[in-house]
């Protein structure tokens, strides 16, 4: 039977959501930090008309009838304000991890514990390559809830704040959550959520850093079922930071600018361990050069896919054993 009670969850869920929720204004857009208050000398006619009171306003003013941009701007309101979709979003996103946990993460089979997983040490259970999967998917997701509120009317200094936060608190349920598991509350995963983080906001407030540096995931398909758990299968994966030519204005050649300097770690023989057994376990950093794909599938898809994703067999590369 499940040993625990739903009520971490459900009060760490409502408390998100509520801190959400202030995040959005019920109706229309907010306003852009560079929209300023205007004095009455400043204001174009048009400006200084619509300022006006409405006993101020003249007679044929009042009997005007609606514009058709009128009609059509409320033909289109959408049917939630953009506040509702993000509660939507943050509460939907902690439901969906909490089945997914319920049904393979073993949630809820153990009494609330903490794990000393430690780092990158090679008696580690995964070498430390989970602990950059953290740092990885909190970057990613930062960005991708930052896209998303973007696209809800949000400004950019907020869609950035609010990806970030909602990356956080999605993360950091999640991490709650294995306290109740088998796998135990990890506060060096819990630091490498909130270090993912913390750069994805500095790279989304500092466009030229996001034009040099990308942080990126490979992952090297097998092909059969054990791809669907790609983001577990830290034997199929490499974490890296590219560093694209195409950032840095003293590149000029145009076939220079696909180039890519890249410096990562990957772990492996972790998967199959025994104590009983051989012990195969390796880690490695590793420097490369790499093809930059996102310039070249700019020129017919506008994506920022590969900026968190390598292709893999796209870059050639020395490998540095630690062991």
């Amino acid at each position: 039977m499940i040993r625990f009670s739903l009520k971490p969850f459900f009060l760490a869920a409502l408390c998100f959501c509520l801190a959400s929720s202030s995040w959005a204004q019920p109706d229309g857009f907010s306003q852009s930090e560079d929209e300023k208050f205007l004095i009455p000398e400043q204001m174009t006619p048009s400006e200084e008309k619509e300022c006006f009171p409405p006993e101020q306003k003249t007679a044929s003013e009042e009997e005007e009838p609606p514009t058709s941009e009128r009609k059509i701007s409320s033909e289109k309101k959408e049917l939630l304000t953009r506040g509702q979709k993000t509660l939507l979003l943050n509460a939907g996103s902690m439901a969906a991890i909490f089945v997914y946990g319920l049904s393979q993460w073993d949630y809820g089979e153990d009494g609330f514990h903490f794990a000393n997983e430690r780092w990158f040490q090679r008696d580690t259970k995964y070498g430390g390559a989970d602990k950059l999967g953290h740092f990885w998917s909190s970057y990613a997701l930062s960005h991708l809830y930052s896209y998303v509120y973007r696209k809800w009317g949000y400004t950019e200094k907020e869609a950035n704040l609010y990806g970030v936060l909602s990356s956080l608190g999605v993360q950091t349920f999640m991490e709650v959550a294995d306290g109740f598991s088998s796998q135990g509350f990890s506060y060096e995963d819990l630091i490498m959520n909130v270090t993912g983080a913390g750069v994805a906001y500095v790279w989304g407030k500092v466009p030229y850093l996001a034009e040099k540096i990308d942080f990126r995931m490979e992952y090297t398909p097998e092909f059969n079922s054990r791809d669907f758990g790609f983001s577990t299968n830290y034997e199929r994966q490499r974490f890296l930071m590219a560093i694209k030519a195409d950032g840095f204005k003293f590149v000029k050649n145009p076939y220079l600018k696909y180039l890519e300097f890249h410096a990562g770690y990957y772990a492996r023989g972790y998967k199959n361990y025994d104590e009983h057994g051989s012990d195969d376990r390796r880690r490695y950093l590793y420097v490369g050069i790499g093809f930059n794909v996102s310039k070249l599938l700019q020129k017919f898809v506008d994506t920022r896919v590969l900026h968190y994703v390598q292709i893999p067999y796209t870059s050639a590369r020395k490998d540095f054993p630690l062991d």
